[in-house]
Parts: structure tokens; C-alpha cells; sequence
């Protein structure tokens, strides 16, 4: 199973800044992501692993021109002529942490562990710059057996309850515009519809959250219903891709043109063209530009 990772994540896995991975991908013609939909870049797990074996050589004062370029059987027989352990791999702590914490098998420990980060770096860089690692590591934790699905769960519910209190400390007047949040019928994954109306709630939007699997009639009756600007819909990587196109085409059919459509989550990172009227962004950062441009047409 293919598991491409956003330039978020794997800034989160390394402990390499998006900037510098940029920097890298112009100067040295490494890492070269594949592209999803708007040009979103997304790399492969071997890239990753490449890239922890440079960082690990960064750390110990080598210079990135002596290193980017070289394979991962370079890297790794450089680590082990400069005494270093290829396994001893460089992460963001709490990506790090996340593996163990459930492993534990202690809810407390992961509630006041994931509370703590959210208390430190604030819920907007928290779900920016935290999450995208986080679930990564669990998500690959599950595949590879070091967690149950029962632990995935654990983590998705204490999350989703700790976003949602933070959330509480916003409540007030009604902002605009007004986003009506939801997945389509048969997708039940809603932990990244809960973090874009986190960051939406953040910027002064007001968000009308009807969760997840939601038939497209009722979306469109909803939308109209509650007098909505946008409805934002999350794809999770596991609904299948060639549902999408359609599904987002019928759903513009169905609302008026005054409603804007937005398509966001992995499921969506890999099309390869958006609906006419609608806006697909794969990533967080993506609705963010896009709640900009909303506010600028309105002036």
C-alpha cells in the first residue's frame, strides 16, 4: 500500500522545514514530489526515509551539498562510517511520541499528552503543522501492525474532543461567510472536516457542521436551507477516487451558482482535474487561500 505524504507531513516526520524542501527540490533536483490537483506536492514514503538519513547526517554538521544528492545506500554506509545508526531517525516529538502514547493502551496519558501540544502551539498550528505528522504516524502504524484499529480510533475520538473544546473558546457573534461543512453519503471519516472548521472558526467564518455521510439532496437542501456561502465537503484517501468527479459535479447541478463548492481532504490529492464551479484543494493551507479570495469578491 502506497502511502504519499503531504509537504507538511513530511516536513513534521524529518524536521525539515517546508521552505528548505522547496529550496532543495529547486538546487539539487531532490526531493521531486509528484504533483496532485493545483500543483499540491506529495512525496513518496522512500523520499521520506531518504530524507530522514540526510537529516540525520545534518545533524551531525555535514552540509546539505555533500549530502542531498546521494542515494539511500550512500547515505546509509555515511552514517555508519561517521559511527552513526541508520535506525536512529530524527521525528517531530510528537509524531514520535504518538506511536507509543497509544501503545500504552492509557486514554489519560494521550489526552493530557495531545492537550499539551494543542496548549503549547495554539489549535491553528497545532492542526497546521502537528496533525498532518500525527496522522501519518498512526496511519502507518496501523498498516504495519504496531497499533489495533481499536488504538486509531482511541486517537481519532481524543483528538476530535479536544479540537472541539478548544473550539468552545471561539464561540460568538456569527462571522461570514457561512460554511456548511459535511462528507457525502458512504464517507464516514471526519476528522479533517473537524480540522478545517477548526481553522475556519479560527479566521472569523461561521461554520455550520452537519457531519459526516450526508446524502447529496440533503446537502444541497441544507446549503440552501441555512443560507450558506460555501459548502465544504472532505474526501478521506480511503473513498474511491473515481466517485469523486461525479459525486462533486452532481451536487454543483443541485446548488445554485451563488453557493461555492469546495472539495478537500487525500481523497481528492491525486485527481486529475476539478468539476467545473467547484474548487479542489488538497490541502489545509489550500482552503485558507481560498477563504481569502472568497472575502476579496465580496468587497
Amino acid at each position: 500500500m502506497n502511502h504519499f505524504l503531504t509537504i507538511a507531513a513530511v516536513s513534521g516526520q524529518t524536521g525539515i522545514g517546508k521552505e528548505v524542501l522547496r529550496q532543495w527540490e529547486a538546487r539539487y533536483g531532490f526531493p521531486v514530489p509528484d504533483r496532485g490537483h493545483a500543483g499540491a506536492r506529495l512525496y513518496s514514503p522512500t523520499q521520506v526515509r531518504r530524507l530522514q538519513l540526510i537529516k540525520r547526517l545534518l545533524d551531525d554538521g555535514m552540509r546539505p551539498g555533500k549530502v542531498v544528492l546521494l542515494d539511500e545506500a550512500q547515505l546509509t554506509a555515511l552514517l555508519a562510517a561517521r559511527g552513526l545508526a541508520a535506525d536512529l531517525l530524527p521525528k517531530a516529538a510528537t509524531a514520535q511520541g504518538i506511536v507509543q502514547w497509544l501503545q500504552a493502551h492509557d486514554p489519560e496519558l494521550l489526552r493530557t499528552q495531545l492537550h499539551g501540544e494543542i496548549a503549547r502551539r495554539g489549535l491553528g498550528d497545532f492542526i497546521l503543522n502537528a496533525m498532518p505528522a500525527l496522522n501519518e504516524a498512526v496511519g502507518h502504524a496501523w498498516v504495519s501492525g504496531d497499533i489495533s484499529i481499536s488504538d486509531e480510533h482511541l486517537y481519532t475520538e481524543t483528538v476530535k474532543m479536544l479540537i472541539r473544546q478548544s473550539l468552545l473558546a471561539h464561540a460568538g457573534a456569527p462571522g461570514r461567510p457561512r460554511i456548511l461543512l459535511t462528507t457525502p453519503a458512504s464517507e464516514l471519516h471526519g476528522l479533517g472536516l473537524l480540522m478545517l472548521q477548526a481553522l475556519m472558526t479560527l479566521e472569523g467564518a461561521s461554520c455550520i457542521a452537519l457531519g459526516a455521510n450526508l446524502p447529496l439532496a440533503q446537502i444541497a437542501q441544507a446549503s440552501q436551507a441555512y443560507r450558506a456561502d460555501i459548502v465544504a465537503l472532505s474526501f478521506s484517501a480511503a473513498f474511491a477516487r473515481k466517485k469523486i468527479g461525479p459525486l462533486l459535479q452532481a451536487l454543483r447541478s443541485l446548488c445554485p451558482e451563488t453557493i461555492d463548492i469546495w472539495a478537500g481532504g487525500a481523497g481528492v490529492a491525486r485527481m486529475d482535474t476539478a468539476p467545473k464551479g467547484v474548487s479542489v484543494m488538497p490541502l489545509l493551507e489550500d482552503a485558507l487561500k481560498a477563504l481569502k479570495n472568497h472575502r476579496l469578491r465580496q468587497l
